[in-house]
């Protein structure tokens, strides 16, 4: 079984003329990848025609058992103004965790606005999702890393240790400081969106620093690593994201039973997602 914890409905590269479209692509492409169940993660402004909200996410996967949904909290616009709608959404399991975005919007994990977020999501024992590294949607925003620094995560996971903080795409290409600077933070966790691209492990420095360093993080915690591919980002001419992140998982050579907790049984532990096929 493979879960993808990290996907969109975006219309990217002209993918689709439609959100609607995509996510037929999107269902039609978890089929022929072997994909069994995904997670979507809504844009944190409403009302775009590129990129789902959580509005028409809903709207689109209502009568889809093998999707879950993420929340996206509109911090630079509303604060914790949203506290309580999100409150409800997560008692709901509408969605089953939230992510931020901070690099493509000018703010920190540590901003003040963030922290009633962090406080619920401890409380009701949901996952914290945290974008990291170079790529922003923001044209004005020239280093968005400066935003999503690893330090300031760290800081988050240690004021709040019982709330579990997942690192998403390794805030590339500092793949050597985000392991240093985390391993030893219990409450940390990493997700594997865009470490399987091109682009980015090229960024890297090639793929065996990509190996090594997942290999190190995996060996140091295998139960706090979670498959995921950015779909539909990551896709090359030949390949689609989906079968770039299953290759890279599958070359670093785990046991059997290492990579069935990286490709589904962590995501459902972690995410308390009702699929009940786990590990005995």
């Amino acid at each position: 079984m493979i879960i993808d914890a990290h996907t969109h409905i975006l219309i990217y590269n002209n993918n689709a003329e439609s959100l609607d479209e995509v996510y037929k692509n999107l269902v039609l492409k978890m089929k022929e990848n072997g994909i069994d169940y995904a997670i979507i993660i809504p844009d944190n402004l409403e009302n775009q025609t590129s990129d789902a909200d959580l509005t028409k996410l809903r709207q689109l996967t209502k009568d889809n058992n093998k999707i879950f949904l993420l929340g996206s909290p509109q911090i630079i616009q509303r604060g914790s103004t949203e506290i309580d709608t999100y409150r409800q959404l997560l008692k709901d399991g509408i969605i089953k965790g939230i992510k931020l975005f901070p690099g493509h919007d000018p703010y920190n994990p540590t901003d003040e606005r963030c922290h009633p977020y962090y406080q619920l999501l401890q409380e009701l024992d949901c996952p914290l999702v945290i974008h990291t590294g170079e790529v922003s949607s923001d044209p004005k925003i020239t280093n968005p890393s400066i935003y999503n620094d690893p330090k300031y995560i760290v800081e988050v996971a240690k004021q709040y240790p019982k709330l579990k903080v997942i690192i998403s795409h390794y805030y590339w290409p500092k793949l050597d400081y985000c392991y240093e600077i985390t391993k030893n933070i219990q409450n940390i966790y990493f997700e594997l969106a865009a470490c399987g691209d091109e682009e980015v492990i090229e960024a890297c420095g090639g793929i065996d620093k990509m190996r090594k360093v997942l290999k190190a993080t995996i060996s140091d915690r295998p139960d706090k690593v979670i498959f995921g591919s950015d779909w539909p980002m990551c896709d090359s001419k030949t390949k689609s994201g989906f079968a770039h992140h299953i290759e890279l998982v599958k070359s670093l050579d785990l046991s059997k039973e290492t990579e069935e907790l990286i490709f589904s049984q962590n995501a459902i532990k972690i995410y308390h997602l009702p699929i009940y096929q786990v590990l005995t």
